[in-house]
């Protein structure tokens, strides 16, 4: 069952995902530079592990949404814990019939 009153699409899922990854690197950047046990450095080493968090209940959602017969090419593990983002794919609208991640490719394939 989802928490949202619409379910997220799997294009959502994506989209969010790319977001939160770029927060994450952003907080990742602050700790490193700011001094450890001072304020800025606490709040980000909480906000990060708050992000996690928020990232493991999204998967979850994920996982109760999308059938493993409309992700034929395994993905739904790699949108919140793959190691590289999605980009936009230029596949047909028609691959979506059968494909939920067909707008999708990870960077770097």
């Amino acid at each position: 069952m989802s928490d949202f009153r619409n379910p997220f699409s799997t294009d959502e899922h994506v989209f969010v995902d790319n977001c939160l990854r770029n927060t994450r690197d952003a907080l990742i950047h602050v700790m490193a530079s700011a001094v450890p046990g001072t304020p800025t450095y606490r709040e980000a080493d909480r906000t990060l592990a708050a992000l996690d968090r928020l990232r493991a209940e999204l998967d979850h959602d994920l996982r109760g949404t999308t059938s493993w017969e409309r992700d034929p090419r395994g993905l739904t593990s790699k949108v919140y814990y793959g190691l590289v983002k999605f980009i936009g794919s230029p596949e047909a609208a028609e691959d979506h019939a059968q494909d939920d991640f067909a707008a999708w490719v990870l960077d770097g394939e």
